[in-house]
């Protein structure tokens, strides 16, 4: 897993930063240089740092974590609407009657016999919507253009009757790391949510 990777890198990368520093710290210290202070602030700040990032990627761990128990048959990931890209989510949650604001970041989903379902991210995620299989077109992988010029895959739900379909990077938490799925691991995900179609 890449986010595994990155998590160990990181934290490896942050030991030897810390311990360099302090070492670097006792050699130059002298009476008011001021560097204790400074290597103080730049630890203490990259110690809030992944402390935050932990703390994200735990809450969507644990979410998928408690999807995967309770639904043990479902598909269970992490979804993010691509905020560059407009779709008519508003209008369809205003439709359905759903008072419910779904932001730009990271959300538990399942894939089902019964549609696509998004849930709260927390340790006991709440049901936010379900977008049952008669009101989905295709669900497809697809190149997305993103705001720097680059383009990376995403994965596209045509939601009926809009014309515009739901654009999101689907992704995975692990340690520290909150992120999107490779072109393989996309492609096995698209895959298994069209196999839960009846």
């Amino acid at each position: 897993m890449r986010a595994r990777a990155i998590t160990y890198g990181t934290l490896a990368g942050a030991a030897v930063l810390i311990a360099g520093g302090a070492v670097a710290t006792v050699q130059l210290w002298s009476p008011g240089s001021g560097i204790l202070v400074a290597y103080g602030f730049a630890v203490a700040t990259l110690i809030v740092l992944l402390g935050v990032l932990a703390i994200i990627a735990t809450r969507s761990s644990r979410s998928l974590r408690a999807l995967a128990t309770a639904h043990p048959g479902d598909v269970v990931f992490l979804a993010r609407r691509l905020p560059p890209v407009v779709s008519d989510l508003p209008s369809f949650l205003k439709a359905k009657g759903i008072d419910a604001s779904i932001g730009d970041g990271w959300y538990p989903g399942t894939a089902h016999s019964g549609g696509l379902t998004v849930w709260t991210p927390e340790a006991e995620p709440r049901e936010v919507l379900t977008i049952e299989w008669a009101e989905i077109g295709d669900v497809l992988m697809v190149r997305t253009s993103t705001v720097g010029g680059d383009s990376r895959w995403t994965v596209t739900v045509d939601v009926k009757p809009y014309v515009i379909p739901l654009t999101v990077d689907v992704g995975y938490a692990w340690g520290i790391v909150t992120m999107a799925l490779d072109a393989v691991d996309t492609a096995e995900f698209v895959a298994a949510v069209n196999a839960q179609r009846p």
